[in-house]
């Protein structure tokens, strides 16, 4: 489930935010004086304090509160659509779950109408695409967990679409995965070679550079790159982040979709990697020896890594077990003090599902 969080500051309020919770299955956070014996909710005292950091920590927020406050209190914190969580606002006596920021990109359209749907309330959606009918682009990035690149293409293509100009969309994804979205039309990836550029062209893909792009497209990363990391004690996330450039610019891979770092439990307490996953903002998977070892492929093993890990490698493997994949883009690389591996998972939108997402 989404990382997300629900929070509530009167007392109609609780009772809504503690029946919400257990429908979204999201903590609930309280003011200390609200709390009663039972109640499972996280105690807060200083709403200005606490409002803030949830705004820093979670993907989705749910605040039962006007409106009014919400905006004071989080206008001084907002970065951008790329950066800024979900929030829904949702009055005390639970009759609208208002869409308040991040109502495409972040998901917050989305999260307004399941809360409207869990409250009996009515979903309010703002955003203009939604009010015309149309399949906003980040809409659809959010649906599939695309990276846009460069997000300030998407106000561009959204308003084009405002407009009657329709998105081409290239793609070697089945087109049946998309439906049949308004204003998007969608484009098998080949026809970028040879079909006459249109002027609106979004382009879904792990490749840096492809045949017949003109460099006014809107890339859309899919998260399905894993990347399995071997490295020595000490090295920092700076040198992992430049190894991983170094690979991925020399296969013609974008950072922009690595959906996971994967290594060995050892690494569990190793704040270089641990950093590195922060500052891309994906998740860290840690897998134990015997399961590395389990992995049946054919790769380059170290006596060393053996000796010291108890397992002859730990990228290849790592990257296997975390996208659940053999389809190796990228063999054990060897650079300094690191190593990497890079497996795609060939079906990402079968893994996708409304509530959940990959980062």
């Amino acid at each position: 489930m989404m990382d997300g969080a629900i929070m509530a500051i009167t007392p109609r309020g609780r009772k809504l935010a503690l029946r919400l919770g257990k429908k979204l299955k999201f903590p609930v956070f309280l003011p200390e004086k609200l709390c009663q014996a039972g109640d499972e909710a996280e105690a807060f005292t200083v709403l200005k304090e606490t409002l803030p950091a949830l705004f820093q920590e979670k993907k989705q927020l749910v605040l039962i509160m006007a409106t009014g406050i919400a905006v004071r209190i989080l206008a001084p914190h907002l970065q951008g659509k790329s950066n800024d969580p979900a929030v829904v606002v949702v009055d005390d006596g639970g009759l609208f779950a208002i869409s308040l920021l991040s109502g495409h990109l972040g998901g917050a359209n989305m999260l307004a109408r399941r809360v409207a749907e869990c409250l009996g309330a009515v979903p309010v959606i703002t955003t203009a695409t939604d009010v015309a009918g149309l399949r906003a682009v980040d809409a659809l990035a959010y649906d599939f967990n695309l990276k846009p690149e460069p997000v300030e293409k998407i106000k561009e293509f959204n308003a084009a679409m405002l407009k009657g100009e329709t998105i081409f969309l290239y793609t070697d994804w089945p087109e049946s995965v998309f439906g049949k979205p308004a204003g998007i039309a969608i484009k098998p990836l080949f026809n970028l070679t040879w079909q006459k550029a249109k002027k609106y062209r979004a382009v879904l893909t792990h490749n840096l550079n492809l045949p017949g792009l003109v460099g006014n497209e809107l890339m859309l990363r899919p998260k399905n790159l894993f990347v399995g990391i071997g490295c020595r004690r000490g090295v920092t996330a700076a040198q992992i982040i430049g190894a991983l450039e170094t690979v991925f610019n020399g296969h013609n891979l974008a950072l922009g979709s690595i959906a996971k770092l994967a290594s060995i439990e050892e690494k569990k307490t190793e704040a270089g990697l641990l950093e590195a996953a922060q500052k891309l903002k994906v998740p860290l998977c840690l897998f134990p020896a015997a399961e590395l070892r389990e992995v049946k492929y054919s790769y380059e093993k170290s006596e060393f890594v053996e000796k010291t890990m108890g397992v002859g490698s730990v990228c290849v493997p790592a990257a296997i077990l975390a996208a659940r994949s053999s389809k190796v883009l990228v063999p054990k690389q060897k650079l300094k003090q690191i190593t990497i591996a890079v497996v795609e998972d060939e079906s990402p939108w079968l893994a996708l599902d409304p509530g959940i997402r990959l980062t």
